[in-house]
């Protein structure tokens, strides 16, 4: 079984849509998904283990900042290294265009993903208090 991540493609929209339904609090529509896919301004990748869609992760480009919109990946394939390809990917690409710093927001509930955003080298630089329906984010953010 082989796991790899690509650029997402506009036939990725309905699985993207399910996904954030699903475990994103405020759930893109599939147009928005398509808009952000097909944006020059945009990174959207997405993860596929054997032709299954895993998960995704989305960032919008500014200058020389990117601001990570979503990532989710499937129960079942959490903790599996689909996460942490995902922002590999992101990285390289984001190192391809000259981007300098990475952004992202997270509950500050959430432990594993916090954990994971550490181990990949964001450190928390802020608080957004009650932004997820009520619960503080944190901002986090990355040096490239």
């Amino acid at each position: 079984m082989s796991l790899i991540v690509r650029s997402a493609l506009p036939t990725d929209a309905q699985s993207i849509a399910a996904a954030e339904r699903e475990y994103i609090d405020c759930a893109w529509t599939v147009g928005q998904i398509l808009d952000e896919i097909q944006s020059a301004s945009s990174v959207f990748l997405t993860a596929e283990q054997d032709g299954a869609f895993v998960g995704y992760l989305s960032g919008c480009i500014a200058a020389d900042e990117c601001e990570i919109s979503n990532i989710a990946v499937l129960p079942q394939y959490r903790r599996r290294g689909a996460g942490v390809m995902l922002f590999g990917e992101l990285f390289a690409e984001l190192a391809r265009r000259g981007v300098k710093t990475a952004y992202l927001l997270v509950r500050t509930d959430n432990a594993p993903a916090i954990a994971l955003y550490e181990k990949l080298g964001f450190a928390r630089v802020g608080v957004r208090p009650r932004y997820y329906k009520g619960q503080d984010a944190a901002i986090m953010r990355k040096i490239l």
